[in-house]
């Protein structure tokens, strides 16, 4: 049960409504490829006017490459027997120009672990399409670790164990789908989890002595060009790069060839991101970690959502803070958090702009897992395109409560606000609005009686958030009792 009122999961039913960013990237000369994610009663007939040179719509996929660098405004359209959904799309086309907005999709870790296999990874991107996942805008099926074998293979790079009998015919079945494939590798001569047979990084031979011999070290003969030709053969689209300490040496080595390649790769960098290296991390790469793993309890969440207020004067378009994968559903962990506190954990991310990455078995999801997931509003304010930065507005820790409330200036010129009670006391929290205020339940999708005043109850471990026609003007905070 949860006290956060949540909407149903109806990604088939009503008028169309078409669930994606009006900005979205990619390379000229690069494969292109966008699935067109729609919610709404089936069937639905699809449009695409003033597509570039070189693209084309066949059913509601886009595919081709584009021929010239530029921007394109293009018209996205949805119909269906309940009505017809528009929308103004720009086609930022420039080198490396990609994951413009924070990365949605599946990764592996969480739902799986070292069970991963080449048919559970094309049943998952099966089960985002059947399930109607995808109509909300993810696009990425990630493979994590332990699918890494020994090296070999035309490129001399780390070939797939048994689990992975065709990589290609993998990332073909997503293709065709419409979506993205990732995957994972390192620069350390021994991927996690460490344990016999090791799984090999992108270097080989004796350690470094630049770098500390976390797993083996980062061996002197450089692979990574190798593995990179490898991947992109076999089609992927993204990787996230795994190591410790996280260092801009390596990381610039991976991204330069990446950006050689002759596809499009989005980029992650993790473990643990060094803070002094920032205006790296917020330049080059789309994504970087700066957390413990996710693990499914409460004290773990905390810790993770703790580390944006690191980096969140940094977030900025096409580069974003990563608080890693979700910890929710049908995954591996027993000690699993509340239905509040995995709201919580989702909004975190979804309001703080980080990637969201389901990880959880999709073979039978249940209806509460899938309400979280599939708010197209909730992600709205993660994809909004005017690439502003949630900010605190208002912090209050004192003994056991703890409370803090964001603020996001949105692409429509509204206010999106969240109200995360992440301490053990109720609160309460009394504001003024600048004006009156149209206000949106965004998590319930219900519109709330206009307002200069905002009172509002939070049991603890729980999240409100709130679409605004006003700014915020004051706080006042009141502290409740124990829950």
């Amino acid at each position: 049960m949860h006290l956060t009122k949540i909407a149903e999961f109806k990604p088939f039913s009503g008028a169309p409504k078409i669930n994606i960013a009006s900005v979205y990237g990619a390379s000229p000369n690069k494969p292109f490829l966008l699935r067109i994610p729609v919610t709404g009663e089936r069937p639905i007939s699809y449009g695409a006017q003033n597509l570039p040179e070189g693209l084309k719509l066949e059913d509601n996929i886009i595919t081709g490459s584009v021929v010239s660098e530029g921007d394109y405004e293009i018209i996205l359209t949805a119909e269906n027997a309940l009505g017809k959904a528009e929308k103004k799309v720009t086609l930022e086309i420039h080198p490396g120009n990609i994951l413009l907005t924070p990365l949605m999709g599946f990764t592996s870790w969480n739902a799986f672990a070292a069970a991963v296999n080449q048919e559970k990874m094309e049943t998952t991107a099966q089960k985002m399409v059947e399930l109607g996942i995808s109509e909300y805008g993810y696009q990425y099926v990630n493979l994590d670790s332990c699918w890494q074998g020994e090296y070999g293979g035309e490129f001399d790079a780390i070939m797939p164990n048994s689990k992975f009998p065709d990589m290609k015919k993998m990332t073909d079945t997503i293709h065709s789908l419409g979506l993205k494939a990732g995957i994972y590798s390192t620069p350390m001569l021994s991927a996690w989890p460490t344990q016999v047979p090791l799984f090999p990084g992108c270097t080989t031979g004796e350690p470094d002595k630049r770098f500390p011999l976390v797993n083996g070290g980062i061996g002197v003969e450089r692979k990574e060009k190798n593995n990179a030709l490898q991947w992109s053969d076999w089609g992927f689209d993204y990787l996230k790069y795994d190591w410790e300490p996280t260092d801009t040496y390596n990381a610039e080595i991976m991204r330069e060839i990446l950006a050689e390649m002759e596809r499009d790769f989005g980029y992650c960098v993790t473990v643990r991101v060094i803070k002094r290296n920032i205006n790296y991390w917020s330049k080059y790469v789309n994504s970087y970690r700066c957390c413990v793993d996710s693990s499914g309890k409460w004290p773990n969440f905390l810790e993770i959502y703790r580390t944006y207020f690191e980096f969140m004067n940094y977030w900025n378009k096409g580069h974003y803070c990563d608080l890693d994968m979700l910890d929710m559903g049908n995954c591996r962990f027993k000690e699993i958090m509340t239905e509040d506190e995995q709201i919580v954990a989702y909004s975190a991310r979804a309001f703080l702009g980080s990637p969201i990455q389901i990880s959880t078995n999709l073979e039978k999801p249940g209806d509460f897992e899938l309400a979280v997931y599939c708010n197209e509003e909730i992600i709205a304010i993660n994809q909004d395109s005017a690439f502003c930065a949630a900010l605190p507005i208002f912090r209050n820790k004192q003994g056991e409560a703890e409370l803090d409330i964001f603020e996001k200036e949105l692409e429509d010129g509204t206010y999106a606000y969240a109200f995360f009670n992440i301490g053990e006391t109720k609160q309460t929290v009394i504001g003024r609005f600048e004006n009156n205020a149209l206000l949106r339940d965004v998590w319930a999708k219900e519109d709330l009686p206009e307002a200069l005043y905002l009172d509002m109850e939070l049991a603890p471990h729980t999240v409100r958030i709130l679409k605004s026609s006003q700014k915020i003007k004051s706080i006042t905070h009141a502290v409740g009792g124990k829950k």
